[in-house]
């Protein structure tokens, strides 16, 4: 059973925020970031927070940001791992309390100081737990030890969790997570949060090749981001019908002379018409880059083999782990 977690949103913190004030203020140990991706370096933040948090029998509180600071302050080639809903859903699966929102344009521009003073005026927390690399006040010139420094004064214990470094000794990050998306690296992704890589969207009409060479696909609408161009092995949600497994391209359809970046699924052993309803991918393993055939037969005869492919990888996997 999951913790059922409480998440406020507290957009004008030049107000008082009365659930805040009743729920966290005073009884609270904040895990501070932006956790997205919920990686293993934010669930070692979380873990730690929660050791305090049993250490003084209090609650554990996540303190996150809305919008990402990325978005305002390097837009270029960024995109959001996690969207707040499936954040806070991979968030309470690790027993957190509750999840405090801020709105970043409202703290953006304070001195580290001055944040610090906002965080004891407001919140009052009885322990932070924080990441090696976490920033923050004006042009991210507050350190973890700013903080450690100033809560000092007031008796507050401030954990600063050591960095997580991958095999290759890259620091694991919500960058370094991204990266591994733009390269098709979807297994490794799982590796390092537990979770597959999804992209939501909607099932609309196609051009019914699919169909014509006896895979029929559902071709998907989609605002997320979608990894690099290639076939992959994936489950799918459809709706209240549940888990499929499945095919899916990412890229061009370069055999009959489509460019552009399309998304579209085979989803194997299933028979029905689902358009226009919501659907979500789970990246499990790239199989192979998008290829340009000689023609449609030969195309058929590399998607039975991608089929059989992914049924081998999916075989090896349940629902109960997506």
């Amino acid at each position: 059973m999951f913790n059922r977690i409480k998440t406020i949103f507290w957009w004008d913190i030049s107000k008082e925020s009365k659930e805040a004030e009743e729920k966290i203020k005073n009884s609270s140990v904040i895990c501070i970031g932006n956790f997205d991706g919920v990686h293993a370096g934010h669930q070692e933040v979380i873990k730690v927070g929660k050791e305090i948090a049993e250490s003084k029998k209090s609650k554990l509180c996540i303190l996150t940001f809305l919008p990402h600071p990325r978005f305002i302050f390097r837009p270029e080639d960024f995109f959001i791992l996690t969207p707040i809903k499936e954040k806070i859903k991979r968030i309470e699966k690790l027993g957190v309390d509750y999840i405090l929102i801020l709105n970043f344009f409202q703290v953006k521009d304070m001195s580290p100081y001055d944040f610090c003073l906002f965080l004891k005026d407001k919140i009052a927390p009885c322990g932070i737990s924080v990441g090696a690399d976490f920033s923050f006040g004006k042009d991210a010139k507050g350190k973890p030890e700013d903080l450690k420094k100033f809560f000092s004064n007031f008796g507050v214990d401030v954990k600063i969790v050591p960095l997580l470094f991958s095999d290759d000794e890259k620091k694991i990050s919500s960058s370094f997570l991204r990266n591994l998306i733009k390269e098709g690296k979807v297994r490794e992704f799982k590796n390092y949060t537990g979770s597959f890589y999804s992209v939501k969207g909607c099932v609309v009409k196609g051009e019914g090749r699919g169909k014509s060479l006896g895979f029929p696909t559902a071709n998907i609408s989609t605002t997320y981001f979608l990894p690099q161009d290639g076939v992959y092995a994936c489950f799918v949600k459809l709706d209240s019908l549940g888990f499929f497994k499945g095919v899916c391209n990412v890229g061009p359809k370069p055999t009959f002379g489509s460019s552009g970046k399309f998304l579209e699924v085979f989803i194997l052993d299933f028979e029905g018409n689902i358009y226009l309803r919501s659907i979500e991918v789970f990246f499990v393993k790239k199989i192979r880059d998008v290829f340009k055939f000689s023609s449609a037969e030969e195309l058929k005869e590399k998607i039975k083999k991608d089929v059989q492919i992914a049924q081998q990888i999916l075989s090896q996997i349940t629902f109960t782990e997506i």
